[in-house]
């Protein structure tokens, strides 16, 4: 973490320029109020309730190195003499972007300009400015010559490509790469490029995985299968010779420097909506400025993956990350883990003859502390609670068009309801309450006038939840049910065998603190949790799993290591905290219906989350205690 602010700080020092596809971005937020019929065509108008322009392609990189606070950032490129020119280079300008080098061609040239309409939250197609423009080769010589008079001022030039009708051309390809090579060791040159990926030789080349994968299968037309992410990186890197990326989306990025020594960076976990526009100019921005700044590659990887987190939280916007924001996203981060054994069943391990899957967990001694989770680990009394939620999340999100809007729009919001649900399962409910409330916002059904605070909200969901679970406890007091009914399969049995053999134990909930007392005392384990019983206070700084986990990691004695400090838990919350201490993680894929068996729907987001080993229900605990070698009295 050190090296990382380090490294950013240093950024201030680096001069770069930027030579490539300048691009304008309009925005245009379409509503279906104060329209009127056209006296001339008898069509309907539409109505634009905002707008907003940005610059794109080779332009927003320029902003966002700036934004990253570079000490010089120069611009390289062509624009139409049109008025979309002229706010082009306003925007850059105002951005403390140098344009000098920014050229007008008057005949056969358009600014680029991608014209974005969105309604109800939907992007539609879009309008283009631009595809049918034609570079002469007398523009192109004079933007290399400016750039090559001035190559002894910047540490690095980055390259971008991403219009098939840019400047671009042949003549430009074969002048540039001259002029590459002949100052190759002058500065770094780095590559981001949609189409070009094997034309610019000797430079870094960043590119994201579907483009790595198309060009490999374009180099290898013998219908050879593409092979697994590391090894289409080393084939990549073994053709070029030079050090590359390849960024994973939401998965990260793996990156191979010029000794051949591979370096990976795992997604971030970003809970709420996101855009992806933009993400991969800003990884690109923050690793090259990083390389600039004297960075190493596998340190300019972690920047430019933490910039791309930072960025996708920024709806209908390219989002330009700040260095502060960087630092931020980098403090404590909540990563993905293991994302291509998450996502295919057929990857999965297990342990001969049993339903326990393996991930990476290595043979620990028998727990000294175990931390648990405590709805859908131990108690099924709040068994369904995420179709609760989601009703909750539909009717505060539509508020009076719940009856009204198309049933293309509340599967849209159902869905969106149900994701925020699935990214935020364990964490505190007040937090899961922020985020509904930016949903309602972000919709726009409900003014904001109108809209409920996190507490409000809490409070309607509580008390439809706690309605459902009234119920369960009544009939469990009156011996309806009994223990075993609304429990996890082994799990109190476990539990008393871990405080047996001298076990600290924790129980720690994102419920509130007062619900999940009252919930373990009535079901009678209360006094199983000799190290306390943790529930959230309200406050959503303080999150009990994280407060529980650093409290241990405070007072560990000595002859405790890590790995000997157990979590058991069915929610990534749970397991990221862990990991993120080096405690040994067991997931529990609990099936809450029938008390015991696989819930398959939990297995992603726990491996995800970073779980080592997933568990059905605790009646397995014997065959994972054989295979670990646990000693017990």
């Amino acid at each position: 973490m050190h090296e990382l602010n380090r490294t950013i700080e240093s950024c201030k020092n680096a001069k770069v320029a930027v030579i490539g596809d300048l691009c304008l971005d309009m925005y245009y937020f379409l509503s279906d109020e104060k329209t009127e019929i056209s006296v001339e065509t008898g069509l309907r108008t539409r109505s634009v309730s905002d707008f907003a322009a940005e610059a794109g392609g080779a332009g927003n990189v320029a902003v966002n190195l700036s934004t990253l606070r570079a000490a010089v950032v120069d611009a390289y490129g062509v624009i139409g003499a049109d008025p979309f020119g002229h706010t082009l280079k306003s925007i850059l300008t105002e951005a403390g972007v140098n344009c000098d080098n920014v050229l007008i061609q008057k005949e056969s040239w358009n600014t680029h300009v991608y014209h974005k309409l969105y309604k109800d939250g939907l992007e539609e197609p879009r309008c283009d400015i631009g595809n049918f423009n034609s570079v002469k080769n007398s523009t192109a010589d004079r933007l290399l010559a400016s750039l090559e008079s001035n190559i002894q001022n910047y540490d690095a030039v980055i390259i971008n490509e991403q219009i098939k009708h840019g400047y671009h051309s042949r003549h430009f390809q074969t002048e540039l790469c001259a002029l590459i090579k002949k100052h190759e060791n002058n500065c770094l040159w780095i590559t981001d490029c949609r189409h070009l990926n094997d034309i610019y030789d000797r430079t870094i080349r960043k590119l994201n995985i579907h483009e790595a994968r198309a060009l490999y299968l374009e180099l290898n037309k013998d219908g050879t299968e593409i092979p697994d992410n590391p090894e289409l990186l080393s084939r990549l890197h073994s053709y070029w010779k030079k050090p590359l990326v390849i960024t994973l989306g939401e998965d990260g990025a793996i990156a191979i420097g010029n000794e051949g020594k591979m370096y990976s960076v795992n997604g971030v976990n970003i809970i709420g909506r996101t855009d992806t526009v933009g993400a991969g100019d800003a990884f690109l921005s923050a690793f090259a400025l990083a390389l600039a700044a004297g960075s190493d590659i596998e340190n300019a990887v972690q920047i430019g993956n933490f910039s791309a987190s930072v960025s996708v939280t920024r709806i209908f916007q390219t989002g330009h990350p700040t260095a502060d924001e960087i630092k931020a996203a980098a403090a404590a981060p909540d990563y993905r883990y293991n994302p291509e054994k998450a996502a295919d069943i057929r990857a999965a391990e297990y342990i001969e003859a049993t339903d326990i899957e393996l991930i990476c967990l290595d043979k620990t001694p028998y727990p000294k502390v175990a931390i648990f989770d405590h709805d859908g680990t131990i108690s099924t009394l709040r068994q369904g609670w995420e179709p609760v939620m989601k009703d909750v999340c539909v009717n505060a999100i539509l508020g009076k068009a719940i009856s009204t809007v198309s049933a293309k729009k509340l599967e849209e919001i159902n869905e969106a309801s149900a994701e925020m649900i699935e990214k935020t399962t364990g964490i505190q409910t007040i937090i899961q309450m922020h985020h509904l409330r930016e949903m309602v916002l972000s919709f726009g059904y409900v003014a904001e006038t109108e809209a409920l605070t996190p507490l409000e909200y809490k409070k309607i969901y509580n008390d439809k939840l706690l309605e459902m679970v009234s119920g369960r406890v009544e009939r469990f007091t009156n011996g309806l049910l009994d223990i075993e009914n609304l429990t996890i399969k082994g799990a109190v049995q476990f539990l008393e065998e871990l405080k047996n053999n001298g076990v600290r134990i924790y129980l720690a909930s994102g419920t509130d603190s007062e619900d999940v007392r009252n919930e373990a005392q009535i079901l009678g384990y209360a006094d199983y949790f000799n190290g306390g019983i943790y529930g959230s206070v309200g406050n959503p700084a303080v999150d009990p799993k994280r407060e529980v986990i650093e409290t241990i990691v405070g007072k560990l004695p000595k002859d405790i290591q890590p790995n000997n400090c157990y979590v058991f838990g069915d929610g990534p919350v749970e397991m990221r905290e862990a990991a993120r201490r080096g405690f040994t993680r067991i997931g529990i894929v609990s099936d809450e219906k029938q008390r015991y068996g696989i819930n398959y729907e939990k297995r992603p987001r726990l491996v995800l989350g970073g779980a080592q080993a997933l568990i059905p229900d605790f009646s397995w605990i014997p065959a994972l205690a054989r295979y670990m070698g646990w000693e017990r009295k």
